[in-house]
């Protein structure tokens, strides 16, 4: 099964509030670290046959124009679950979709597919961020039923609707790699765990104060 991932990105001026105060010059480039290490991640995976980014940012435009992915316009599905239905509606509606936060710079193309794999076998189904209360990625196996819900609490709201949390029951290992797709990074704390588990080549050429042209 192949699926389109769709990735609505917020503004990079807007992004990462809880991470660095506003005036950082590094948090809009952490922020658009994060989304190039899900894009090379995305672009990696066997599972992935298109990526859709959904934004309104010139920067964000530019880095996807560099990239095999398509680009729409966040604009007039201002917010993150508009932008996010905005992009699953471009998918046939037959068609798997997943639906990807950008802010997963631990993501590798073996997690993709593991997570796709899992998806899979249930109708809608979507991976809960390492907190165990928002969402990461949210997939359904025919996009015309996908009813994005992120937010605080995504978790709760996805389960109402009838998505499943993959990995719950998984082994050990399958448990470690989909760390890497829980770890989402909204605060300080977050980003150390996510230099723990490793983090993408442009994450951290930021983090080591080489940010990259």
């Amino acid at each position: 099964m192949q699926w389109t991932a769709v990735v609505p990105v917020k503004s990079l001026p807007e992004a990462k509030s809880r991470l660095l105060p506003p005036d950082d010059p590094t948090r809009p480039e952490l922020a658009l670290s994060f989304l190039q290490d899900v894009l090379v991640a995305l672009h990696g995976a066997h599972a992935v046959s298109d990526v859709i980014v959904v934004t309104d940012d010139d920067r964000v435009r530019g880095i996807v124009a560099a990239t095999a992915a398509r680009w729409l316009p966040e604009s007039p599905h201002r917010g993150l679950n508009p932008a996010a239905a905005f992009g699953a509606a471009q998918v046939p509606p037959v068609s798997p979709v997943a639906i990807i936060a950008g802010d997963l710079p631990c993501l590798t193309p073996a997690c993709i597919d593991l997570v796709l794999a899992l998806a899979q076998e249930h109708r809608q189904s979507f991976v809960s961020d390492a907190q165990g209360i928002g969402t990461t990625m949210l997939m359904d196996r025919a996009a015309g039923t996908s009813s994005p819900a992120f937010g605080e609490r995504s978790r709760a709201r996805h389960a109402q609707i009838g998505y499943v949390d993959l990995g719950l029951d998984s082994d050990v290992d399958t448990r470690r790699l989909l760390a890497r797709a829980r770890r989402d990074v909204d605060t300080q704390v977050d980003l150390w765990d996510a230099r723990r588990i490793g983090v993408g080549p442009a994450t951290e050429a930021v983090l080591s104060g080489r940010v990259p042209g």
